[in-house]
């Protein structure tokens, strides 16, 4: 029979005869306050007096929950972002902190608050998919020291004060508007000028006229003369 206790971070195996380490995990043995061995996978004899931590080393996805930050131009946004963690060094995991993963939602949040401090919310709103660009690499010497790697550090959620969002959507809005106005106002553009080539056209070649005249009056238009001769169509 074997003794063991779950932590957010390792198994804790104190006492029974035998400790069976998963293929995804490494054990860190340390007797009489002494580290003796890291184990790999496989089924092992426990000796006496001896603590066996059982650490799991596949990747572990943390998810950082909404922090509130101000922005370089005193704008509160509120950011959430999702990680990858992995442990390397389980002998450091074990040693370095009494709480690594804390460790680690602690440097997320204070390299997430720096990026957002240093940037004015029109930035942030321009580069959201690359704001935290980096951050890994800047975190690195930090985690190396608790035998952990971040990787995949992205912005998961950033919500705007409300009068933000709705300056954004008016803004949206009205630039929509502009757009169909401008639109609007080519087509009309183009229509006066297709008038003002045919009055042309027409004006220099009077024949035309007769043509369309007869044209229309070969299709059922009626045709009215006027006192001064010129002939109109309805």
């Amino acid at each position: 029979m074997s003794w063991s206790v779950m932590t957010p971070d390792a198994t804790v195996v104190t006492a029974g005869r035998w400790v069976v380490v998963a293929p995804w995990a490494k054990a860190v043995v340390v007797r009489d306050g002494v580290h003796t061995s890291t184990e790999g996978p496989g089924r092992y004899r426990r000796r006496r007096r001896s603590t066996w931590h059982v650490l799991d080393l596949r990747p572990r996805v943390l998810v950082i929950p909404t922090q509130e930050v101000l922005t370089a131009d005193g704008v509160q946004v509120r950011l959430s972002l999702v990680a990858t963690a992995q442990v390397i060094d389980p002998v450091a995991w074990i040693f370095a902190s009494a709480s690594p993963f804390e460790t680690i939602y602690a440097a997320l949040q204070v390299a997430l608050r720096n990026r957002v401090a240093n940037l004015e919310l029109a930035a942030i709103a321009q580069s959201r998919s690359t704001l935290l660009d980096g951050a890994d690499d800047e975190l690195a010497p930090t985690l190396a020291e608790l035998g952990a790697t971040v990787t995949g550090i992205t912005l998961k959620d950033v919500t705007l004060p409300m009068e933000v969002r709705e300056a954004i959507a008016e803004t949206a809005l009205a630039r929509q508007r502009g757009l169909a106005e401008l639109e609007r106002a080519r087509s009309e553009a183009a229509a006066m000028r297709s008038l003002a080539n045919t009055a042309k056209l027409l004006a220099d070649h009077p024949a035309l006229m007769e043509l369309r005249t007869l044209k229309a009056a070969a299709e059922g238009a009626n045709i009215i003369i006027h006192r001064d001769g010129v002939a109109r169509h309805d």
